[in-house]
């Protein structure tokens, strides 16, 4: 029972992530997804290798999620850099949940209980319907940070330096995925585990001190080596820095009652199994193993930062997900009323999900959402040849530049125009004119204006 049990939760495994290739190309632009494949390939087009460049102005983002979207659109064509995205997302995604299966092998020495956790974590709602596959930086930076932690544990755990060698590969790709948080995340998981274990003096062993050097160093070598680096500096510790900056009692309050709520509707169905269970007293397992309870405090501690802080936002929470999966599959592995409860819903979210992919995903976005598409070729019609620039950083427009620049090639991507501009059209934010400028076209989420002898078609009114 228990081999077959393994094998059916390791093919549910494979049917939920199979569901990913049915959202890579038959949804447009959701949110900021454009903003890498269009960073991409501007640096592929302007031979940019160390620095992310947008609308032609350096961006302080680093570039490892630029450079994999780069090497598969160039296999598969840049007009598909939307698809590249989307497919190194979900493969970071199908590799985090190995990872968690991995490690709670391991850990546990059940092979049941490794398929389980990768199954209760591909299954998470956050991670299987939305974050998942989505064209952010954040599932290749959350499976770094995961690799990061869950390395750190064992190597504290089994008093092995090799794992943090391999911990510190992850923690510097997740930095030069994303952010510098990366290094808050690891920090606290491995100085709980620590503590749980009394490992104290293998930490500060002087091989972990030459190997944890080493992670700190290559921030400052990144830095000083990429032309832009002062920039993507300022620019990564002002991004936490705001995040933290004081607002209003209200916002604090609304953070603190709310975001947990959220933070639990992004860990269905199984956290709401778990619930359940708990208000019913169905039995739950492994309350007291010491792993269970260093996943929680490791989950726990770095969840305050984002809990208390009123500009966070849920996806930021993506590298805790795989360490609150090894928490729900310990609680519920040994309980089988819970389990097989849990194994239904899973079963009906991956069916669900499945439905989204192929329908419910593109009918929504045909419905509600602006045709991206159609705006960018109905600003090339307007425009003809004539120069044209953007200045709308918002999804929409640089969803609607992203188009334009793979439509116009081999001509150079679109750029923020000139301070002195004194002939061509711009994509712009819809609202206040500039002075010298005229409304040429309206759209949902971006205007086309113009300026000089461009400016020979009348305000045509399109909503």
């Amino acid at each position: 029972m228990t081999a077959t049990n393994t094998r059916n939760y390791w093919l549910l495994f494979a049917l939920a992530a199979a569901s990913f290739v049915f959202t890579l190309s038959n949804v447009q632009y959701t949110g900021e997804e454009a903003v890498y494949p269009l960073m991409s390939y501007e640096m592929w087009y302007h031979g940019h290798l160390l620095t992310p460049v947008m609308y032609g102005q350096d961006y302080w983002r680093p570039p490892l999620d630029n450079w994999l979207i780069t090497m598969v659109s160039m296999l598969i064509g840049w007009s598909h850099m939307l698809v590249a995205a989307r497919l190194i997302a979900a493969l970071a995604t199908v590799g985090s949940g190995l990872l968690v299966g991995w490690f709670a092998g391991r850990v546990w020495k059940e092979r049941r209980l490794a398929a389980f956790a990768a199954l209760v974590y591909i299954t998470l709602g956050d991670v299987l319907f939305y974050d998942g596959w989505l064209a952010y930086s954040d599932p290749l930076f959350a499976f770094f940070c995961l690799a990061a932690m869950l390395l750190g544990w064992l190597a504290v755990m089994e008093r092995r330096v090799g794992f943090f060698a391999v911990a510190v590969l992850a923690l510097s790709c997740a930095f030069l995925t994303k952010a510098l948080t990366v290094y808050v995340f690891y920090g606290v998981a491995v100085l709980v585990v620590t503590y749980q274990t009394r490992g104290w003096r293998f930490l500060f062993s002087w091989p972990s001190w030459g190997i944890h050097l080493l992670a700190l160093v290559i921030p400052v070598l990144w830095y000083a080596m990429a032309s832009a680096g002062g920039t993507m500096a300022h620019g990564m510790f002002d991004d936490i820095i705001s995040k933290l900056q004081g607002q209003g009692l209200l916002d604090y309050l609304h953070q603190f009652f709310v975001f947990p709520a959220q933070t639990f509707g992004q860990l269905l169905p199984v956290g709401g199994v778990v619930l359940y269970a708990m208000l019913r007293r169905y039995p739950i397992s492994r309350m007291n193993d010491p792993q269970v309870r260093t996943a929680l405090w490791i989950a726990g501690v770095n969840y305050l930062p984002y809990w208390l802080s009123p500009q966070s936002g849920l996806r930021y929470l993506m590298p805790l997900y795989g360490i609150v999966a090894l928490v729900l599959a310990g609680w519920i592995v040994d309980a089988e009323k819970t389990r097989r409860l849990a194994v239904k819903w899973m079963m009906a979210a991956i069916l669900l999900k499945y439905f989204f992919a192929l329908w419910a995903f593109p009918a929504y976005t045909d419905r509600f959402r602006p045709h991206i598409g159609a705006i960018a070729r109905d600003v090339l019609l307007q425009t003809r040849g004539a120069p044209l620039y953007v200045t709308n950083v918002a999804w929409v427009g640089i969803g609607v530049t992203a188009d334009i620049d793979l439509a116009i090639r081999p001509h150079p991507p679109l750029v923020t125009p000139p301070p002195n501009l004194a002939n061509g059209f711009v994509i712009s934010y819809p609202g206040a004119v500039p002075p010298g400028y005229t409304v040429v076209s309206r759209y949902q989420g971006v205007w086309l204006l113009c300026r000089g002898t461009v400016c020979g078609q009348k305000d045509k009114g399109h909503e």
